[in-house]
């Protein structure tokens, strides 16, 4: 068997083993198909190796969601020390009680709701990410079992 170069898509796999299972001979009066064991069983060792890559993508894109939101937290705690520094400010040097608290007041609104959309366009992303990948690995598990039910008959 040529060996190709070694593909990381699931999917590429899968049609590989269904291929192999197509390109088998039939046996007659039968459902049974005989595959050259050796091929098959690495193309199987290939499959095995190319399903943590998903699964580590997966991770990371959560791990990436999660400093994503330490970030935003981050901005957020340095927009409201900012507010409270200028509110403290503005209540010591000049006295305006009113004004620093309307203004301290927008400050926190303002990082509350950057923080929120922040938060919220990337649970959008991570949660979209996360569908495409379950997608993925749902077809891919379908198509093994499939190729595994082909094989038993």
């Amino acid at each position: 068997m040529a060996q190709q170069s070694q593909p990381t898509d699931i999917m590429e796999l899968i049609d590989r083993l269904a291929a192999q299972v197509g390109d088998g001979k039939r046996v007659l009066l039968s459902n049974r198909v005989i595959v050259e064991e050796d091929e098959f069983l690495a193309t199987l060792d290939e499959l095995r190796h190319a399903l943590p890559v998903e699964l580590q993508q997966a991770r990371r894109v959560l791990q990436q969601r999660q400093e994503i939101i330490l970030d935003a937290q981050k901005e957020a705690h340095k927009i409201l020390d900012t507010a409270q520094d200028r509110v403290e400010y503005l209540v010591s040097e000049k006295g305006i009680t009113a004004e620093a608290r309307y203004r301290g007041e927008g400050y926190l609104r303002h990082a509350r709701d950057n923080a929120r959309r922040s938060k919220d366009e990337f649970d959008k992303y991570a949660r979209e990410t996360l569908e495409k990948l379950e997608r993925v690995m749902r077809e891919s598990l379908a198509d093994i079992e499939q190729a595994k039910g082909t094989l038993s008959h």
